[in-house]
């Protein structure tokens, strides 16, 4: 096998089979899989793998019990011996030819992440929240470094053995951190526009706060990083202007867009306030 697709999945039963067509529907000159790590779902999320897998033997299932996409990530990488792994999320959608661009891309680097494309998945209402900046190239920590995106990145094995796996302790910004062990080994992080991934947003007003707070809490815990091991880091009150936005902006809230917008906004800001006090970092 030259190369596996893990998918964390948990309880997805609604949105992993429209993944799962895309990706067996991909075309590649070599063998590749795609391996689906069930984290524990109470749905049919297993059921759906175990039945397109009956009809091609490029699919297959396997569990991990510890809670945590991150762990099911590791787990999934544990369960192949594939040279060149790649990772993508259940409730979002590859492009066709999204497989070949990614092991295109890891022939000449270690690391590759690809493009989000924003409109196929979501309402216009709720694109225009969000903008399109993640169509736009590399995503990067405040300027500081370059890092792959967690639901459409590719990467040798051997850079894994090396560095590690990702860490469910980072939980939010796994992809971040990940990155972060790359550049510190001297890996940077290469964009390849070739690999677009459709991504879904978050919809209600409960789950873009929740995730725009998962996203904030744990960036602190990479900028601490950044400072021990004496590399750059975000400059201080980097955050700011998110604040004198959200100020500013609170007229947004009497329309579904501007209230999406500030909704996560918010949850982030707020998850930046605690993780820095957590962290000792000062990145408000």
């Amino acid at each position: 096998m030259h190369l596996s697709v893990v998918i964390p999945a948990r309880n997805e039963e609604q949105t992993l089979p429209r993944q799962l067509d895309a990706l067996l529907a991909q075309e590649w000159d070599k063998d590749w899989e795609v391996v689906v790590v069930d984290n524990g779902s109470t749905d049919g999320t297993a059921d759906v793998v175990t039945r397109l897998a009956q009809s091609d033997s490029r699919l297959r299932l396997i569990s991990e019990v510890t809670p945590g996409a991150c762990h099911a990530r590791n787990a999934g990488i544990a369960a192949t011996s594939a040279p060149l792994l790649a990772f993508c999320d259940a409730d979002d959608v590859v492009e066709p030819g999204w497989i070949a661009a990614i092991a295109a891309a890891l022939v000449e680097h270690e690391l590759v992440t690809g493009a989000q494309e924003l409109r196929a998945l979501n309402p216009q209402w709720l694109v225009k929240s969000r903008g399109l900046g993640a169509t736009q190239g590399l995503t990067t920590f405040y300027g500081v470094l370059p890092y792959p995106s967690g639901n459409n990145f590719g990467v040798r094995r051997s850079l894994i053995d090396l560095i590690g796996g990702l860490r469910q302790e980072y939980f939010g910004a796994e992809d971040l951190e990940f990155g972060v062990r790359a550049w510190q080994s001297g890996v940077v992080t290469k964009f390849v526009p070739e690999a677009v991934v459709h991504y879904a947003y978050r919809r209600s007003a409960a789950e873009l706060w929740r995730q725009g707070f998962s996203y904030g809490v744990v960036r602190p815990k990479v900028a601490r990083d950044l400072v021990d091991a004496e590399l750059p880091r975000p400059p201080l009150l980097a955050g700011w202007r998110s604040w004198a936005w959200l100020v500013v902006n609170v007229w947004r809230l009497a329309t579904r867009t501007g209230r999406a917008r500030w909704l996560w906004v918010a949850g982030n800001r707020i998850g930046y306030l605690v993780g820095s006090i957590r962290h000792g970092t000062v990145l408000l």
